[in-house]
């Protein structure tokens, strides 16, 4: 007895890093089982080749580059690393008599830190430590041009201007490879560092508001997430339309699945806006969009830009009527659809959780812990979040047509403001700017999550996605300070790490 009750704090000690791990496996299993075994459902994959795959699939999760282990080193170094790095600093400050008296919780908070940071330090390196042999299968992951993004029209894609990718001339002289280039951790650096910037925004802005008033403290933070979330959305769309090499493949894939954009229409407007499909001449694209009104229905020389100026917004509404009052309203429908699959079997799960935690005794399945209450609250939740991403398509399809044809050339002379600007970038401007009012529809406390979700894309397409080895540093930096920040608030504040993030950390952090 007396040896399991001095075992006992090593293994609460142990829990976080257990529980890191089994999320980071289950996190980024999931996904792949669970396509595996829909195929194996349809009938398309035998199921020979399914446990193969699936084999596969906990074989390389289980590696120790893999997320899985990123998790475990991170959180468990940040519970396990505090005590010893405690008595060292301890010692190392009683060793030098001249240092200020530093209290007790000061020592404590600054050991949780630099366990943080060590923890952070290593798990980035363990991440970005891919072997050899998987090298080309993390470079074919990167987008490196729209026809990797999207599926080529019947023209080549125009190239990107400003493209942050690099280019073959400096690999060259480098002597490197695509494969041998940085920042296969990108996108989880910027997460954590728009944590730990809100973190730290946030404390500074609660010590500023205490001497001022309550009202205009409230206000300013009711509107910053709607602000941040309609420049983030903007960011996001332009990137989508003009440099999608900017955003990662899948995030690219969504956007389009969820856009239900031509390829001719979108592939148009790049080539409007790098000046390879001009109004009023014949530069050999008339058949680009003349293929697209023929399949809908429509005159073709509707699609002629040397012969029809503007493009009617009938053509942009591909086929569905002449109204854009009408064409917003069926994206809108049709958006709507297109999240409820995603929102609907997420809100089945609540339930679920629901009906389990208030069932009654003796009931096998749970069902009586439902209460119509609970059910309506689930409906309307899904009802709003769904309401979101169809105003969110449809804001945006809208006010490029208001732009273009309704109401940019009413309140700008065509000399002005000729078609042929509205066409290579203002009316994509105008919808990107208008789309993110959307997020309205959601509640405060759900803005904020999903501001968590686009800021760091949006922030991404300010970087690179791939750079030079030797700048490694910079990102190695960034990502262990500012983990190292969020881990120790949610070790010392948990309310400062603000939404889901701050409840999961916390409960995955107790060592109680």
């Amino acid at each position: 007895m007396a040896a399991s009750t001095r075992g006992a704090p090593q293994l609460r000690l142990v829990r976080p890093l257990a529980t890191a791990y089994a999320l980071g496996l289950l996190s980024s299993t999931s996904p792949r089982i669970i396509k595996i075994l829909i195929l194996v459902a349809k009938r398309k994959l035998e199921p020979h080749a399914a446990w193969r795959q699936l084999n596969r699939v906990i074989r390389q999760a289980l590696a120790l580059h893999r997320f899985p282990t990123f998790c475990g080193v991170l959180v468990g170094g940040s519970t396990l690393l505090p005590i010893p790095v405690y008595r060292l600093v301890s010692g190392v400050l009683q060793a030098i008599p001249v240092v200020p008296t530093i209290s007790t919780s000061q020592r404590r908070r600054f050991a949780t830190f630099l366990a943080a940071l060590l923890s952070a330090s290593l798990s980035f390196r363990l991440l970005n430590r891919v072997p050899t042999s998987l090298q080309q299968d993390v470079e074919a992951a990167q987008p490196l041009t729209h026809l990797e993004v999207c599926s080529p029209g019947p023209f080549d894609e125009p190239p990107e201007r400003s493209s942050r990718e690099i280019d073959a001339s400096t690999l060259d002289a480098k002597l490197l490879t695509r494969s041998d280039l940085a920042g296969r951790t990108m996108d989880l650096t910027l997460f954590s560092v728009i944590r730990a910037l809100d973190i730290a925004v946030s404390t500074m802005w609660d010590h500023a508001t205490r001497s001022g008033t309550a009202e205009k403290a409230k206000l300013v933070s009711s509107i910053t997430p709607p602000l941040l979330f309609c420049f983030s959305a903007a960011t996001i769309m332009h990137a989508w339309f003009y440099t999608p090499s900017r955003l990662p493949t899948t995030y690219n894939r969504w956007i389009s699945a969820a856009a239900e954009l031509d390829q001719r229409l979108l592939l148009t407007l790049r080539h409007a806006r790098y000046g390879t499909w001009v109004y009023g001449k014949d530069t050999g694209m008339a058949s680009l969009l003349g293929s697209m009104c023929h399949d809908y229905g429509l005159p073709e020389e509707y699609g002629d830009p040397s012969k029809t100026v503007p493009i009617p917004c009938e053509l942009v509404h591909m086929g569905r009527g002449k109204s854009c009052e009408k064409h917003a309203v069926l994206r809108f429908c049709r958006g709507w659809a297109f999240a409820a699959k995603m929102y609907a079997p997420l809100q089945l799960v609540i339930l679920a959780r629901f009906a389990r935690k208030h069932r009654r005794a003796g009931d096998q399945y749970g069902l009586s812990g439902l209460n119509l209450d609970a059910t309506v609250r689930a409906a309307v939740d899904m009802a709003r979040s769904s309401a979101f991403l169809g105003a969110f398509i449809a804001l945006f399809y809208y006010n490029v047509c208001l732009s273009r044809t309704r109401l940019g050339p009413k309140l700008f002379s065509s000399k002005v403001v000729t078609p042929q600007m509205w066409d290579s970038g203002l009316c994509v401007l105008a919808g990107c700017l208008m789309c993110g009012w959307s997020v309205l529809f959601e509640r405060p406390r759900k803005r904020l999550e999903i501001l968590f979700f686009v800021l760091p894309r949006a922030a991404a397409t300010w970087f690179p996605r791939r750079y030079l080895p030797e700048d490694r540093w910079k990102e190695h930096l960034a990502f262990s300070i500012s983990a190292a920040v969020v881990l120790t608030t949610a070790q010392e504040s948990p309310r400062r790490v603000r939404g889901v993030l701050g409840k999961v950390l916390h409960g995955v952090l107790s060592t109680k």
